[in-house]
This record gives C-alpha cells, structure tokens and sequence, in this order.
C-alpha cells in the first residue's frame, strides 16, 4: 500500500529561515544536500536521529511510497516529489531535536517513509532517480516543497488536483495521455510551475525574456542572451528561429509550438530585435548552437504575449538589455507606464530579484531569486546592494480591464570594489 504524507502547513513562498544552520543548514537549490538528518521511529534505531546519504534516502523511500511496476514517468514524477521533499527540509528546519540531535525529518508518514532494513530499490527505481537527480522545481520563482498524496483510484488526470499535492493514482491516467514528469507536476502543483536541470553547453541563457518568465511585448521587441560554452571551445555555429502559440486565458503555458508564420530565422549574435509579431499570439525564440566539438544543443527563451490591450511598462533605469555597473550601495529605478485608451493602471508590484555573479565582473548564466516587492511608482530608490551579486527588476501592471504584463528592466552588477 502506498504510503500516504500528512500534509504540513501549506508553504506559498518558502522562507530561507534563520535557524535552518542549526540542523542540516543546506542552502543550494541547484544542487542536492549531500545527508540528511532523519529521525527513525522503529527498530533498534528508534528515537535516534542517522545522518543518511541523501540519494540512498531517496531510494529507499521511492521504494516505499512509488510501487516499480508503475510506467517510468510516473517514477520519474515521485523520484522528484520525494527528492525535493526532503531536500525541501533540509534547507528549512522545522525545530525538531531527539537525544539532543536535530533532525530534518521523521522516518514515517509524518514525513516519508524511510525504512531500509526492509526496502530495497528496484532497477526501475534507481533509474527514475538518476534521470532526475540533477531537476530541481520552483513554484512562481521559490523552491517548492513537493507534498504528495495516494489519492483515489481510476479518476482522471489533476481532477484531484489541489495545487499543493501530488496524487499519485490518478497521475497514472496523467502518463496514459502521454505526458511526461515534468507535465504532471505542472497539472498538480499549478501555474507558476517550473522545473530546472544544468544547462547542456553550449548554452543560450536568455536575459529578456527570462528562461521561465513570460512578459508583454508589442509587434517588434529585442531579445537578449548571453552564450556559455565548455572550457576550450568556441561556437562555430548559431541558427536562431522563432516559434508561437495561442495563449490560453492570457498565459504562453502551452503545449504546441508551431514555427512562426511569417517565418523569422536569423545567425547573429545577442541581442536581437525581431518584428512582424501578430498580436493575440505568444512567441518564444529558439538558438541552436554548435561549438568546435560539434556538440549542437537548442536553448528557448521565455515567453512573449503579443496583448495589445495591456500596459506596456518601458524601464528607463536600468535599461533594457543593458548590465550597468554600480560602485554604490543604493540606485534609483524608474520607468514609464502607457495603459491602453479607456483603461488606467489599477495594481502595480516592483519585484526586486538577486544573484550571485557566477564569475566576478558577468551576470551571464545567473541564477536568480526573488528579494523583495513594492507598489510604488517610478522613480524607486533602492538600497543595500550587495557587492559580487546582480540585480534585476520586474515590473507587473494591472489595469482596470484585467490586462497584466510583466516587463524586466536591465541589470545592475555591483563589482567587488
């Protein structure tokens, strides 16, 4: 019988607490712990606290909560669910101690079930896990923590969906319409969903738009990338092609990308200003490169909403696809907003989002996280900007129509001195 997890307080934007040093203390959301601290209750181990291996952690209770008989996808979408719920805890500890030992989670269906003196993974199993121990899973920008359910047999796929669970039975009938891992767990865990794996290099990481961000744009608009390749080679090719879609209730999150028509296909390099978009549809840029290896991988950028009917926002500072450098600690944001004839602005949220440089001097291939938000308007003056870390801003407008666009400003990087 599958395991079935008593669901903790929902989590909506997970906090990076303050006491999570106390135990584990994991920060990566990239990369999986390396242990886990799990509290057993049964055995000659019971009220103790182990420090497990956590890929052997994930093994063990993929063996118990996902039968091996199922399809490979619906173990791929467990191996997922039960790797970043643990991962989940070992980043954000909930207080608990045994014998004076902090622990991330408990053995049982509090938690998950953690039993290895009698649970030994199947070749299917391992094979789940390996396919995805490199995916990594956010839910509107923060790191989700993946609670799942056994739910009730022979329904439909996300009828029981409830944006929080996974239900296991019922994805199986998610798998036998041919969807896969990461489809499933965009039908139970909701809009907003996305899932992330290192990029193969050569690699196009998209500044504008942003690989998971979807923004407004008119009939022409510049899209921006930066190119990483693996030490000692060098792009020897680059074929740049547009695809597009119909939005379904205002959003780009669809299944069937056909090539854009009229066709647009370009060689050039970043950035690029492409023109002819059809308003009503949504559009994303596709780069192929090839490097002097002749290792060839396609990078797609986020998404771009041709809604004339929305606010277009135009950042003024920090412009658009620019990186600004700053010696300071404060600088000043600003734009201008132009609502469609008949409407008026009637929300606007200046999100703050930040990275680690990933080498000194570059935001090229930053990860990026989500600071802070304000709904005041231009100009914004914003403080403690941290030295070796990038800054971006996201503006999102809502007008009295219910039209929302979401348009990104240029980078700030704050150098070492």
């Amino acid at each position: 019988m599958l395991g079935v997890l008593v669901w903790l307080p929902t989590v909506t934007t997970p906090q990076v607490a303050e006491a999570a040093s106390v135990c584990s203390g994991w920060t990566s959301t990239r990369v999986p712990p390396s242990t886990i601290r799990v509290l057993r209750t049964g055995g000659s181990s019971s009220g103790y606290v182990q420090t497990v291996d956590f890929k052997k952690y994930v093994q063990i209770v993929l063996t118990a909560e996902w039968p091996s008989s199922w399809p490979a996808e619906a173990l791929k979408t467990g191996a997922i669910a039960v790797k970043q719920y643990g991962w989940y805890y070992t980043m954000h500890w909930r207080g608990g101690t045994a014998h004076g030992t902090c622990y991330d989670v408990v053995d049982n269906v509090n938690d998950q079930l953690y039993q290895p003196e009698s649970r030994k993974p199947s070749a299917a199993t391992l094979a789940a896990i390996e396919a995805t121990w490199k995916e990594s899973v956010t839910k509107n920008g923060s790191f989700l923590v993946t609670g799942y359910r056994s739910g009730t047999s022979n329904i439909h796929c996300g009828v029981d969906a409830d944006g929080w669970h996974l239900f296991q039975h019922s994805s199986i009938d998610c798998v036998n319409q041919g969807m896969t891992a990461d489809q499933i767990l965009h039908v139970y865990y909701g809009p907003g969903v996305a899932t992330w794996t290192p990029a193969t290099k050569p690699a196009a990481n998209f500044l504008a738009p942003a690989s998971q961000g979807q923004v407004t744009v008119g009939t022409s608009t510049t899209v921006s990338w930066a190119e990483e390749t693996t030490d000692g080679t060098t792009v020897t090719d680059r074929t740049l092609s547009l695809l597009m879609a119909l939005p379904i209730n205002g959003k780009c999150t669809v299944d069937r990308w056909v090539p854009a028509a009229p066709s647009w296909r370009s060689t050039g390099g970043s950035p690029q200003t492409v023109t002819g978009l059809r308003a009503g549809y949504c559009y994303r840029l596709v780069v192929q490169l090839t490097d002097s290896n002749s290792v060839r991988t396609l990078s797609q950028s986020g998404t771009m909403l041709v809604d004339p009917s929305a606010a277009i926002a135009a950042f003024t500072s920090p412009a658009p696809n620019v990186v600004t450098a700053t010696g300071g600690t404060t600088a000043t944001v600003s734009w201008t907003e132009t609502p469609a004839g008949g409407t008026h602005i009637v929300s606007r949220v200046l999100t703050t989002e930040r990275a680690a440089q990933p080498v000194a001097g570059t935001c090229a291939g930053a990860q990026w996280s989500t600071l802070t938000s304000t709904t005041a308007g231009s100009p914004v003056s914003v403080s403690g900007l941290l030295k070796l870390y990038c800054y971006r801003y996201r503006l999102t407008l809502t007008d009295s129509a219910g039209h929302t666009s979401n348009t990104y400003s240029g980078e700030l990087l704050a150098p070492s001195a």
